[in-house]
């Protein structure tokens, strides 16, 4: 099939393995911190845009700023000519941009995927230069700053990745940037900084994704001026030049070395929960030469909470199975603190680590994700740290309620869902959760949002006069089905994925059971501990400082 699945809406993700050239590890970190600071400025967000009623008037997707007079390269896929589009930068700049000409073609409407925009207020404006898409080579190093949908932030996110073709057959240049929805558009630069291509599609296949060449925008610049929809190729006379210049070369970072002595500080978990075998990975702590609560314990183990049940706790160790005992769990950050009842040696030295603070945690710093039966992961910090809402991870109770109207009555019950089970109806009226009165609407979804799966409730309700009080286990989200490669990632997303207070996001490609291993940046620094798969594009992680925090309050005196 000539489309295969290739889906226009966006995009990507990717195993790494950095350049082959010599070259030292500190001065490759150096070329990505350079080209990430010439970049990120121009990297915009987007969506259409009322200007008069001042709305939102369709997803968000990216793009990126390439002259100072506020000219906008995207995808023609996010665009319809003529239309007004609000325009977000990195630093919290605002503006107004309106859709110019784009190129789709009658007999196959995602290619080229050409589309240009212009910003109506007069700069000068943040801008990174265009490169030269007609010199890259395979595995050239690139990187990806745009904004994926299901972060849903207001700076982008930074992902590195490799050229792995440089034009296929149907034009586009394929790469292992990651992406996926809401990248649309969004720029994929060299280690110059400068903008080699526009991100367009992707495939099932989490490596395959697509992007359009930088040279077909300088090619019909005189055409794509014009607010046209062309579905043929226009005029190229009066294209623009581009820069000649190759990117920075990349440089091997000799981090293979690394994996015997980064494996010795994470070790695979088995346990059991309601009856299911659970896997995940755990991270060792040393706390040897410290005063601990715990007394003959010098060596702990901290992982995922969610994915160790109650039952049956074994890490697996070259010498066979070693029980392992819940000293405590941390909820909000989804920690538990681990004793082992034999020896194991190894463990992140708590007296002499060290621990890379969050105000370090900037996007593209090289990490490490050591594994313990597999390869190392490596990946680059895509944000800085943030809060990541309770959403996905809320307690679930099926029941929804018009948020315009007084008083509260229910609108929906979703079917299969704790609110259903109780046999809840549409047009009770809610009065109170757990003896809190519900005199607003707003105070129903903040009442719910801070209760977890598990948690029971007391859900005080009217039906025809008569009043009651039911107890009601909250469930897990109903994860809505989706009808996208983005969605169909090897592993899928974590069961917990959300609701940290301190997180950063890194590109790591980590299935479920390879999360609660440690992260640690290229000098063998400790960054954090794996939390969860996030989205295909997205893996969070607990800064140091958290893990530390929960360390100390936990074990230290």
């Amino acid at each position: 099939m000539k489309n295969k699945l290739l889906i226009i809406f966006l995009l990507c993700f990717s195993f790494k393995s950095y350049g082959q050239k010599p070259g030292g590890k500190k001065d490759f970190q150096q070329g990505l911190f350079n080209a990430i600071e010439t970049a990120y400025p121009a990297s915009v967000r987007m969506w259409g845009f009322d200007t008069v009623s001042k709305q939102q008037m369709s997803g968000q997707f990216s793009g990126v700023v390439v002259t100072a007079d506020g000219y906008i390269l995207t995808a023609a896929h996010v665009t319809i000519p003529g239309k007004t589009y609000q325009v977000m930068f990195p630093n919290g700049r605002e503006a107004i941009a309106v859709a110019l000409g784009k190129i789709e073609l009658a007999a196959d409407k995602t290619i080229p995927d050409v589309a240009m925009m212009k910003i109506v207020a007069v700069g000068p404006w943040p801008f990174t230069p265009m490169g030269n898409s007609l010199t890259l080579k395979k595995s050239d190093p690139c990187i990806s700053i745009a904004y994926p949908e299901s972060l849903a932030r207001n700076k982008p996110s930074v992902r590195y990745g490799q050229i792995s073709n440089v034009k296929n057959e149907r034009g586009f240049i394929q790469s292992s940037c990651i992406m996926e929805p809401g990248d649309s558009g969004g720029p994929l630069f060299d280690l110059n900084g400068n903008v080699i291509g526009i991100h367009s599609a992707i495939e099932v296949p989490e490596a395959s994704n697509y992007e359009i060449p930088i040279e077909l925008y300088q090619k019909y610049w005189a055409a794509l001026e014009s607010a046209t929809v062309y579905t043929s190729l226009p005029d190229s006379s009066e294209g623009i030049g581009f820069v000649r210049e190759r990117a920075i070369e990349p440089h091997v970072l000799g981090l293979n070395a690394a994996d015997g002595k980064l494996k010795k500080y994470c070790l695979p978990i088995e346990s059991r929960g309601d009856g299911k075998l659970l896997r995940s990975v755990g991270t060792l702590f040393s706390s040897a030469g410290l005063q601990v609560k715990l007394i003959n314990h010098s060596v702990f183990v901290i992982s995922k909470s969610s994915l160790i049940g109650a039952d049956s706790i074994f890490a697996i160790t070259k010498k066979g199975k070693i029980s392992l005992k819940v000293a405590n769990r941390d909820i909000q950050n989804d920690l538990v603190l681990l004793i082992p009842a034999g020896e194991i040696s190894g463990g992140v030295p708590l007296r002499a680590v060290n621990i890379v603070a969050e105000t370090r945690i900037v996007p593209g710093r090289l990490l490490i994700s050591p594994l313990p039966d597999s390869t190392n992961v490596f990946s680059i910090v895509s944000t800085e740290v943030f809060n990541s809402p309770k959403i996905m991870s809320a307690g679930f109770l099926g029941a929804a309620i018009a948020y315009n109207t007084s008083p509260m009555v229910i609108t929906v019950i979703q079917p299969n869902s704790p609110a259903s089970a109780q046999d809840l109806k549409v047009g009770d009226r809610i009065l109170s959760i757990n003896g809190v009165p519900m005199n607003r609407p707003e105070n129903y979804a903040e009442q719910l949002q801070k209760y977890w799966p598990g948690d029971t409730i007391a859900l005080a309700t009217e039906r025809a006069s008569q009043l009651s009080v039911k107890k009601i286990v909250l469930s897990s989200m109903l994860e809505q089905k989706v009808n996208h490669p983005a969605a169909f990632f090897k592993g899928g997303k974590s069961g917990r994925m959300d609701g940290f207070e301190h997180v950063f996001s890194h590109d790591a490609v980590l299935t479920p059971q390879q999360i609660g291993g440690p992260v640690f940046d290229i000098d063998g620094n400790f960054c954090g501990i794996n939390i969860a798969r996030y989205s295909r594009a997205v893996s969070l992680v607990l800064p140091a400082e958290t893990i530390y925090s929960f360390f100390k309050r936990e074990v230290l005196e």
